[in-house]
């Protein structure tokens, strides 16, 4: 893949909503995971990160901070336009093409599920969320990231998986 500078998770959340969220059926739980999901598989074909945070384990499964800083305001309705940092100037969203082939797939490969049937889909067994839950006996400290090498590693065996016999 071809890596440009790092994206902030509401650029990838804007490019997610700019590109789909007309259909109405992008709401803050699912773009958080749409973008835990295009994370993970950078990772599994990229050793650099292209996020500029790592997701947190939270209650519904992976959490980027900033994002949902930036995005809770709309509670469960659908987020049909892009989120501005600043009034005046205009939303972040991503232009590298190979991040958008990226963001193009996962929507292709998840988009058709709600935000709740993808938590569950982080919170299967065998998940980095999962695991991390568990070593923690599902008392996991505030702002604990998911190492980049466990989501790494699942994604890479997820995409094994794809690969045919």
């Amino acid at each position: 893949m071809s890596r440009g500078p790092k994206q902030s998770p509401l650029a990838v959340a804007n490019t997610f909503i700019a590109r789909f969220g007309g259909q109405g059926t992008i709401t803050h739980m699912k773009v958080q995971k749409l973008c835990y999901f295009a994370h993970g598989w950078w990772l599994a074909f990229d050793p650099e990160p292209f996020l500029t945070e790592r997701p947190q384990v939270w209650k519904f499964g992976p959490v980027f901070g900033s994002l949902y800083a930036a995005l809770s305001h709309h509670g469960s309705r659908a987020i049909t336009q892009p989120e501005k940092v600043q009034f005046n100037e205009p939303p972040p969203q991503i232009d590298n093409p190979a991040y958008l082939d990226l963001i193009d797939w996962v929507w292709n490969r998840y988009g058709q599920h709600s935000g709740l049937t993808l938590s569950d889909m982080t919170h299967a067994p065998g998940t980095p969320w999962r695991n991390v839950a568990e070593r923690c006996n599902f008392q996991v400290p505030k702002h604990y990231e998911l190492p980049d090498e466990d989501v790494k590693k699942f994604f890479e065996a997820e995409a094994k998986a794809l690969q045919p016999v």
